[in-house]
């Protein structure tokens, strides 16, 4: 009676639900379950599989503060100047304008124009009129000079927040991407140098400033200094952090490069072709970083290398066309500031013809050694080869320049030139001088004779 019941309940359960469920289950027969055993390549790509779909872990947010917390000293010491108006909440929100901090920049940047305002008008009033020459005046005019990169580069700052935020954005994904790929946290190692530099850099400023006004020629005022100490801490906060992300950049490839190349014997089978397309992947999210380093900030930097351009080329034209006469105290901080500028500007140069050598070049170099014997891994070499070939790595600002050393042998050549021209100018003047001087005394001795 009980099986005709539980037969009955089945029927109508299949009428109402239809064919699907198999007979045995439908009469309370559990079906038997087939395993089967897995090889290791299905294996070993369903884990493949798992890993590139694999989502980030919690622990991985505070990575993406990583290249932000390294340099956090030196973008706190700049946005007490009114620079890089931006703001992130927490480690999982990306960077973005912050109005507040666009205020204070904005506020900042008119109560600084007051004083930019008085400086300047002492300069000019001092260079119009004072009887002295041009030469004699040269102090005056490259102090002058110092005055300009107040009114473009904290204006430059608001054009560019949305790069530089994109450019934080983009080193927090690769971050995460390097850990994902590799299970290694990605250390760069630059928090003691901008410690360093933040306590460095008012301190350098500072010196800078007193020798110039103990060697200057340009009659200054003491309460001019604190606003050449405030230019001279922006130019060498930027000199700073270009050579931080530069040395971020270089710290990045040396840690996947470690990574990538420590055992050359993963690339025998076919089983390291995934893992070489996912290195692949890591070192484009790298180069894409070493590109966007000079277009985050490209305005900047190229007002940066025009001023250091006139200012070196007048210092150079102030030490050289007096020099006959002797070597005074102005022509020594003439010299100084040259030197200074030189410096700063090889450092530059230096630092983002490293980072992108060894992003591009070194890196092909040693991905070129590698060989497998194994297609698919050759395939995806290749693969990785032809990338680096097409997707440059070169600094360069806004495609403009690319910086490296040959844009210092340039600047070098140029500056050259334009000094050539002055001192012919300058010994032109002297030749028109001397044939003045000599043809009115010749005059006086033919009007005295007759």
């Amino acid at each position: 009676m009980q099986s005709a019941r539980r037969m009955i309940g089945c029927m109508m359960h299949r009428s109402r639900v239809g064919s699907d469920i198999p007979l045995d289950q439908m009469y309370g027969n559990p079906a038997v379950t087939k395993w089967r055993q897995l090889e290791d390549v299905s294996l070993y790509n369903d884990l493949t599989y798992r890993q590139e779909v694999i989502t980030i872990p919690h622990e991985t947010e505070e990575l993406a503060a990583e290249f932000f917390d390294e340099l956090k000293p030196v973008f706190y010491s700049m946005k007490i100047l009114g620079l890089f108006p931006l703001q992130r909440r927490n480690p999982s929100e990306p960077f973005r304008r912050c109005i507040l901090s666009l205020l204070y920049s904005i506020l900042f940047y008119f109560a600084m124009n007051l004083y930019a305002y008085h400086v300047s008008r002492v300069r000019i009033e001092f260079i119009t009129s004072s009887e002295a020459s041009f030469d004699e005046l040269m102090y005056s005019v490259v102090h002058f000079l110092y005055v300009m990169p107040h009114f473009y580069v904290i204006p430059c700052h608001w054009k560019e927040v949305t790069k530089v935020g994109r450019y934080f954005n983009l080193w927090s994904d690769f971050q995460k991407q390097f850990f994902t790929v590799t299970g290694k946290q990605l250390y760069l190692g630059q928090k003691r140098r901008a410690r360093i530099c933040v306590v460095l850099i008012p301190v350098l400023a500072l010196l800078f400033v007193l020798i110039e006004f103990f060697m200057s020629s340009a009659n200054e005022q003491i309460w001019e200094l604190g606003f050449y100490w405030y230019i001279f801490v922006m130019i060498l906060q930027h000199v700073a952090w270009w050579w931080l992300v530069c040395s971020c950049l270089r710290g990045a490839i040396a840690s996947l490069s470690t990574n990538f190349f420590k055992d050359p014997s993963i690339f025998v089978n076919e089983r390291s072709a995934p893992i070489v397309a996912q290195y692949r992947a890591l070192y484009m999210s790298l180069a894409r970083l070493s590109r966007e380093t000079g277009l985050f900030m490209c305005y900047t930097y190229g007002h940066w290398c025009a001023l250091c351009f006139s200012v070196e080329t007048l210092s150079l034209y102030g030490t050289l066309s007096n020099i006959h006469d002797g070597m005074y105290m102005k022509h020594l901080g003439l010299a100084m500031s040259v030197c200074t500028l030189a410096g700063m500007l090889y450092i530059i140069v230096n630092s983002a013809h490293h980072a992108a050598n060894e992003v591009g070049t070194e890196f092909s170099e040693k991905l070129s050694q590698l060989f497998s014997n194994d297609k698919q891994v050759r395939r995806e070499l290749k693969i990785f080869t032809q990338v680096m070939t097409v997707h440059s790595s070169d600094i360069n600002l806004g495609g403009y320049v690319k910086i490296n050393r040959k844009f210092l042998l340039r600047f070098t050549c140029t500056l050259v030139t334009y000094l050539v021209v002055l001192l012919q100018f300058r010994l032109g003047l002297l030749s028109i001088n001397t044939s003045n001087f000599t043809t009115v005394p010749s005059a006086q001795t033919a009007i005295t004779y007759l």
